[in-house]
């Protein structure tokens, strides 16, 4: 009898458990590792019982579409089928950890063993395609009938010559792209160029994190997405980032405010009211906050709307990438 109510109450707690989606490439798969435990291994373990994790990376991918200047992107997650897995799991979070491949785009007469390493993708992907590839990655996920809440994660250290990968593209490219995106769109963002680039954490190709970084990467996903959210209180009309805010961005209704860039801010509109926080001093990462509905001006009648499965998403752009799958909008 005690085992039955046992088994009734496991199933209970895994039933209600926050899906979560470890979307990205070769790092998120666990290349190298293949007989350890992998970063979102590490992550369901920190995470504990009520959340469900799943690993969703594909090696050599990139976040770039179906199509590139030469034609067919044989490396794009879009055409991936753990991206369609990854629609179709219902996600509640969604950690997206893709862009060290898109550095290929940008990585030219590189030095490999004395002689210079040809590159063909180099060109092949203008960072205008790159913005539009992101936001329609963000919309996607941000558009599923569960409304997850979407880590974006700037790219670790990385630094390959054999294979076209070099940190000082993924610096000066691909990182100014996902957070400006990120930004724009008003998602979470994870600084994993600051927080992961310890050298004992990384294999012998200075790309793939080993046996010990993918427990330290899960570490650092782990502590974002369980950080307690930014807060915002209403005075009058003044609303106000509460506690520390090293930066802010202000959203109205879904879009970013231009110039709204202080912990406070003056509003003369009635609406729903979020804020992206830069939380830490010592790096990039930025969470976002409540949304809170302004429906007086004076500040009589304000309405905190929680962050999961929340109503207001990002505003959507018209989507140029077809993905079949069951349980989209």
């Amino acid at each position: 009898m005690f085992g039955k109510k046992f088994i009734v109450a496991a199933f209970a707690t895994n039933a209600l458990a926050a899906n979560v989606a470890c979307v990205g490439n070769s790092i998120t798969e666990g290349y190298g590792i293949w007989g350890d435990k992998k970063y979102p291994d590490h992550l369901q373990e920190m995470l504990g019982s009520d959340y469900s994790v799943s690993n969703f990376g594909v090696s050599s991918m990139t976040f770039a579409g179906a199509t590139i200047k030469s034609g067919e992107n044989r490396s794009s997650y879009w055409t991936t089928e753990k991206f369609k897995a990854a629609l179709a799991s219902s996600p509640d979070i969604v950690v997206i950890e893709l862009g060290t491949n898109d550095s290929k785009y940008f990585t030219d007469k590189c030095i490999w063993e004395g002689a210079e390493k040809y590159n063909y993708l180099y060109g092949q992907c203008e960072i205008s395609q790159l913005h539009a590839d992101y936001e329609a990655l963000i919309d996607t996920f941000a558009h599923l009938p569960t409304s997850p809440e979407i880590y974006a994660t700037l790219q670790p250290y990385s630094n390959n010559c054999d294979w076209a990968i070099m940190d000082t593209a993924i610096v000066s490219q691909i990182n100014p792209v996902i957070k400006g995106t990120a930004m724009e769109k008003g998602v979470n963002i994870i600084d994993l160029h600051t927080l992961f680039k310890t050298p004992a954490w990384f294999l012998d190709d200075s790309v793939h994190p080993n046996a010990t970084g993918a427990q330290e990467l899960a570490k650092i996903v782990n502590k974002y997405v369980t950080m307690a959210k930014p807060k915002i209180a209403q005075n009058g009309v003044t609303l106000s980032v509460q506690g520390d805010a090293y930066a802010a961005r202000w959203y109205r209704d879904g879009k970013m405010i231009e110039g709204a860039d202080k912990a406070s801010l003056a509003i003369s509109e009635k609406g729903k009211y979020k804020a992206l926080v830069k939380v830490e001093k010592g790096n990039d990462s930025w969470l976002l906050s409540d949304e809170i509905e302004i429906r007086d001006l004076n500040g009589g009648t304000t309405r905190i709307i929680p962050g999961r499965n929340k109503k207001s998403q990002p505003k959507l752009r018209k989507l140029h990438h077809r993905v079949d799958v069951k349980g989209r909008r």
